[in-house]
């Protein structure tokens, strides 16, 4: 049936079918509960470049007459408008659906790099322990590694679950030192962590993303070090601005690297390395508001800023920003 109006493109009408009458299609084609019902009048293929999309069956109407050449050419017309509208819904609803998927996509390449670091982190523990393990202090530390290896699965899969909910970003106000101490504990008995400089600074933000990001900027600082060469934090405020660095020495980046490939996913200058931690610290960064900056030389290393509004100016920027600051 459906190949066959495909194929014709013609509108049928079903009282020269009933009569007999000659049809520009194969009769043999159609249902036989179609033919039957009388209140069936004329069927209206639905064309869009030659592809059927649809057939649209008109019922009789009130006043029943027989259907000429200038309805045909109505209906021919009215269908294709329709057949248009049905094939641009279908791609739109397509381009969802794909639009959809590279989120999700997105999302779990950010996982497996987040799954990469914590491997990682497990592989350097487990090496360690073959050198330390008779040191009470060494296992004191591993205690607390692998509890934290722990928290962090468990934040994936709460991201993860979270997927799709729709649910509005909860915003909470972080006392940066406070963070930055927290992320370091989380490489004790691994790499070297050191907080240098710890002012205070208030910021309003997504406390689990702005963690997420400055953990991978100090992963990735991890991973760029030497051994015995520690990572330095420093946690700065101007009374606009709370500034968190993060500093390496290890072997540094080009200014071609950085401009070209560093903050794009799936470019790294590690071997076997995602190419997702700095593109999605800087994502999650700009999302709040905030600037990622960064400071790198070959050969003596890499300095991360991570720059955000402190509480009080982010309430100023959007009291400027609201729609009564714009009538006045």
């Amino acid at each position: 049936f459906a190949g066959g109006l495909e194929q014709s493109g013609y509108i049928i009408d079903f009282d020269d079918l009933r009569s007999g009458a000659e049809v520009p299609v194969d009769p043999a084609i159609f249902p036989r509960w179609l033919i039957d019902n009388e209140d069936v009048w004329a069927a209206v293929p639905l064309l869009h470049f030659e592809r059927l999309v649809g057939v649209v069956v008109l019922s009789r109407p009130t006043i029943s007459r027989r259907l000429d050449w200038e309805d045909f050419d109505l209906l021919r017309v009215a269908g294709r408008q329709l057949a248009s509208y049905l094939a641009e819904q279908s791609g739109h609803q397509a381009l969802m659906e794909a639009s959809r998927f590279d989120e999700f996509n997105r999302r779990i390449a950010f996982v497996m790099h987040d799954i990469k670091n914590l491997a990682s982190q497990q592989s350097l523990l487990a090496k360690n322990a073959e050198k330390h393990a008779d040191n009470p202090e060494f296992r004191k530390d591993m205690l607390i590694t692998l509890r934290n290896s722990a928290e962090k699965l468990n934040t994936l899969l709460a991201r993860l679950g979270r997927y799709g909910s729709g649910k509005p970003t909860e915003l909470a106000e972080i006392e940066l030192s406070a963070l930055v101490t927290e992320i370091a504990k989380r490489f004790v008995g691994g790499h070297r962590v050191e907080i240098a400089q710890a002012q205070s600074g208030i910021v309003k933000c997504d406390a689990e993303a702005l963690t997420q990001a400055v953990q991978h900027l100090v992963q990735n600082a991890v991973d760029a070090s030497h051994n015995g060469s520690p990572v330095f934090i420093n946690v700065t405020n101007d009374g606009i601005y709370g500034r968190i660095e993060i500093v390496d020495s290890g072997d540094g980046m080009t200014p071609d690297f950085i401009r070209n490939g560093l903050f794009k996913p799936f470019i790294s200058s590690k071997d076997g390395g995602f190419g997702i931690g700095a593109f999605e610290a800087s994502e999650l960064v700009r999302a709040m508001g905030g600037r990622l900056n960064v400071e790198s030389r070959p050969g003596l290393g890499t300095r991360f800023m991570v720059t955000l509004p402190l509480t009080a100016t982010h309430q100023i920027l959007n009291a400027n920003n609201s729609p009564e600051s714009e009538v006045a």
